[in-house]
């Protein structure tokens, strides 16, 4: 995080500003002015893995303050102020609170086994399931690989083959433990008499 304060001459051009995501440029200017106190509160959050928006990539912007990597720049000019009381300008960056395990940040070169098998054989399942894609759509909303919501619009898509293609697509972007559940259903006896199919797509499967 950066902090600059600066003041420009009387008839000196505004500064120009430039920020990335998660950066803030502050350059507010107050003149004359009387009150009991004065709060200026900046806050941002930084998100891992986030990146710079508005420009190529390797291409710096131009401009008299620039901002990145979830920094804070404050340009901001009082003059003239009387303040009865404290003055609070507070600058504060904290790290995004989402849970952990609540998205997966892995890379696509590195997924894991599951995530791969099942990409590997998106055709062949898509096939195989649609043949009953209620079925397999009850199985895996009850073991909450899918939410409620992805459930219901799931299920109202009129295509066998559209629901089991979208439900796969969704099941791969969640990651290796939604995939490794997924393939765990695949082997349960209920569902291998269902769809019978899925003993030759399985049988080489660890």
């Amino acid at each position: 995080m950066s902090e600059k304060h600066s003041s420009q001459p009387p008839g000196a051009p505004k500064p120009t500003m430039a920020a990335d995501a998660g950066s803030v440029v502050s350059a507010r200017e107050i003149e004359n002015v009387k009150a009991k106190s004065l709060t200026m509160n900046i806050k941002t959050v930084s998100v891992p893995g986030s990146q710079p928006s508005g420009n190529a990539v390797g291409q710096a912007p131009q401009a008299d303050y620039i901002a990145s990597g979830c920094s804070v720049i404050c340009a901001d000019k009082i003059c003239d102020t009387t303040i009865d009381g404290d003055i609070d300008l507070s600058v504060s960056v904290n790290s995004s609170q989402v849970p952990a395990g609540t998205r997966d940040e892995t890379p696509p070169s590195s997924k894991g086994a599951a995530v791969k098998m099942i990409t590997e054989h998106k055709v062949e399942l898509i096939e195989c399931l649609m043949a009953d894609h209620s079925f397999i759509l009850q199985h895996v909303h009850a073991k909450h690989i899918v939410t409620d919501r992805q459930y219901q619009n799931l299920k109202h898509i009129s295509q066998p083959e559209e629901t089991v293609t979208n439900l796969i697509d969704q099941i791969i972007l969640k990651g290796q433990r939604s995939c490794s559940l997924f393939l765990e259903i695949l082997k349960e006896p209920d569902v291998l008499r269902t769809f019978p199919q899925l003993k030759e797509i399985t049988k080489n499967w660890c």
